[in-house]
């Protein structure tokens, strides 16, 4: 790749360099570009500036401005991946499954600002993290290995000591267990899916535990599938893209749904195929290598910004269009989902559902 040197270096290289034989002492000067080979190695006297990649902010000045770089269309892309993200963590299914153990509607409403809170240090923490790892291990952006800081920043910031590797072995082993609970979550999310809305069967409890195991192969068989195939992609990328997906087809169904008297059955559905369509196939060709340069690159590595207010218009027009088909009792489903659980709207439902089922009375 090009590097630009920030400063004087004094580099040694291994591998050919402009023909020059291996261990050949070098000079770079501030402000020049270099292109080293691939698979060759500089070592650099302790001390001096890391270069950098070239594209790449060169100071810490720089490196905070948000339309730092060479980049084109970088307001678009960061716009773009704002909406992903501030959108699609309310759209991400194992996080839509956390409100299924709740028992009533306020402890529902209290998990979701607990989880706000926690998703907010979260983001707070991922900043600060970019922050020490452009100050402690700035190499790493000309390796290409940024996606090692996590792991490479306790032993850079306490030393290759006891304290450096037991926290490094800590972060390690709650990377390893966000990996797990956020695929297992997916997966239990797709499996239950699958099962019980695409997957025939019967309402046999044996028979509906067989499914669930069947389902829960069939989801897990994907996955597994592509990641043989792509070995090489960072994962910041597919964090955005995944991101991506989620508001543009579970975000414009909750918050019409939840909000809009006048969604319909078919609104919601052709709006989340418009979502799902545009995002996942953005996806689909980033990860194939399509994306070119120029606005339309921007566009298939951050969807959002399309695909987002795509899904929120078809939903619109396509219930519009279809409002003869919205259920007579909506309204009243919306009194009882908006209302406090102190006037009673919710108890008196289920004391009806259970006297359908006992005519008795409640149980």
């Amino acid at each position: 790749g090009h590097a630009r040197g920030v400063g004087a270096l004094r580099v040694r290289g291994r591998g050919d360099h402009r023909g020059r034989p291996p261990g050949t002492p070098l000079t770079w000067a501030a402000g020049t570009v270099h292109q080293v080979d691939e698979g060759g190695a500089l070592t650099f006297e302790a001390g001096t500036p890391v270069p950098t990649p070239e594209g790449r902010p060169a100071t810490d000045e720089r490196w905070l401005t948000p339309l730092a770089g060479d980049g084109d269309h970088q307001l678009l892309g960061i716009y773009s991946l704002i909406m992903a993200t501030f959108l699609g963590t309310m759209g991400l299914p194992h996080v839509l499954g956390r409100f299924y153990t709740n028992p009533d509607g306020r402890a529902a409403r209290r998990s979701a600002v607990i989880v706000l809170a926690l998703l907010g240090m979260f983001y707070v923490l991922v900043t600060l993290l970019g922050a020490l790892s452009r100050f402690y291990t700035p190499q790493l952006l000309v390796s290409g290995g940024t996606d090692a800081a996590v792991l490479l920043l306790p032993t850079a910031v306490l030393g290759s000591g006891a304290a450096g590797a037991v926290l490094g072995g800590i972060v390690a082993a709650g990377a390893w267990a966000a990996f797990l609970s956020t695929s297992s979550g997916l997966l239990v999310s797709l499996a239950g899916v699958l099962s019980t809305d695409v997957l025939p069967g019967r309402s046999v409890a044996d028979m509906r535990i067989n499914a669930f195991r069947f389902a829960t192969v069939l989801a897990g068989a994907a996955p597994i599938a592509l990641a043989t195939v792509v070995t090489q992609l960072d994962f910041a990328e597919t964090v955005a893209l995944a991101f991506a997906v989620a508001a543009s087809t579970f975000c414009p169904l909750l918050v019409l749904g939840v909000w809009w008297r006048g969604l319909t059955a078919a609104g919601a559905i052709w709006g989340m195929v418009t979502g799902g369509v545009l995002s996942a196939g953005a996806v689909s060709a980033s990860l194939a290598g399509a994306a070119e340069s120029g606005w339309l690159g921007v566009l298939l590595y951050r969807p959002a910004i399309v695909s987002v207010p795509a899904a929120f218009a078809v939903m619109i027009v396509v219930s519009l269009a279809t409002r003869k088909t919205r259920p007579a009792n909506t309204d009243a489903l919306l009194l009882r989902l908006h209302a406090p659980e102190r006037l009673g709207l919710f108890r008196d439902r289920v004391e009806r559902d259970d006297s359908a089922i006992n005519p008795a009375g409640p149980v």
